[in-house]
């Protein structure tokens, strides 16, 4: 499988995923079988790192099939995106941890919710997490979680910003998720009840920063040398860019089968940008003004 390959799939799986898109918003989750399909083509394994199974791919082609997927259906794609990049950040973690998760499966997958509302308490060996956790889209197609928490020193000061890895079993998700936009994520709340998180699941984001993570002593590529916001800013925004193209793509389509309903049922003739229509006699040339 090659980068190209999963491109194609994607392409290919995009008319599937349009005509779902209504579904998803309805059932407020994406389908489990579009997220079948995704992992069929190699979708998830973009960014994961070669010795898992992953294709260490460009950004750029994970970003163009987040742009093509979004462009079909916009909660598939926005929960694609999520879900696909943090593979990438998983390979930071120290290695016991990418082990404990992708050992005996290498298709486990991982949402996320970094807003720091939780408590990190730091224990003998770890951490001990509790709280609520907002907005973690595509929650139910994973097994683990990413929350991001505040450690505190000894007077209670904050002393250090880190993202924590919990399975499945260590929190609940609350079916909070009812909104207008983007109601198909699934966007549910996590919540933890004490859990205790060893220290090889807890990754610095002091770390994080510095480009100096455990997971550089396995992981080499340079894929994993990029800078956090330099790859997650994109993650995100990625999706709305082709939540965009494709809402354009849908409305150059309408307008080319659009008809005159007045005048017997003609067909509105259009160009690449729509129809282009003479100006009427009756404006002047250089009217209106142009504006300052």
């Amino acid at each position: 499988m090659s980068e190209g390959t999963v491109v194609a799939g994607v392409r290919d799986l995009l008319p599937v995923l349009r005509e779902r898109a209504q579904e998803t918003e309805d059932a407020r989750v994406v389908p489990a079988d579009s997220v079948k399909t995704l992992e069929e083509t190699g979708f998830f394994r973009l960014l994961q790192p070669a010795r898992f199974g992953g294709l260490e791919a460009e950004p750029v082609t994970f970003l163009s099939a987040v742009r093509l997927i979004a462009s079909a259906c916009g909660s598939t794609g926005w929960v694609a995106s999520v879900l696909g990049v943090h593979a990438w950040q998983l390979a930071l973690f120290p290695p016991p941890a990418q082990q404990e998760v992708w050992g005996d499966d290498p298709a486990a997958r991982m949402s996320s919710s970094y807003a720091p509302t939780g408590r990190a308490e730091a224990v003998a060996g770890g951490h001990r997490l509790t709280g609520r956790w907002s907005f973690s889209s595509g929650c139910d197609h994973a097994g683990w979680v990413l929350l991001g928490a505040i450690v505190t020193d000894a007077e209670g000061k904050p002393a250090d910003f880190r993202t924590f890895l919990l399975p499945a079993a260590d929190y609940e998700i609350d079916d909070v998720w009812d909104t207008v936009g983007l109601r198909g994520t699934g966007s549910n709340d996590i919540v933890v009840d004490g859990a205790f998180v060893p220290e090889h699941r807890s990754l610095s984001f002091t770390d994080v920063s510095r480009c100096a993570c455990p997971g550089h002593e396995i992981n080499k590529a340079p894929l994993y040398r990029l800078p956090y916001g330099s790859l997650f800013s994109y993650a995100i925004t990625m999706p709305i860019i082709g939540m965009a193209t494709g809402a354009y793509d849908a409305h150059v389509a309408y307008q080319r089968d659009r008809v005159r309903a007045a005048y017997g049922r003609r067909r509105i003739p259009t160009g690449r940008c729509g129809s282009r229509r003479p100006r009427p006699s009756w404006i002047r040339p250089g009217w209106p003004p142009p504006t300052t």
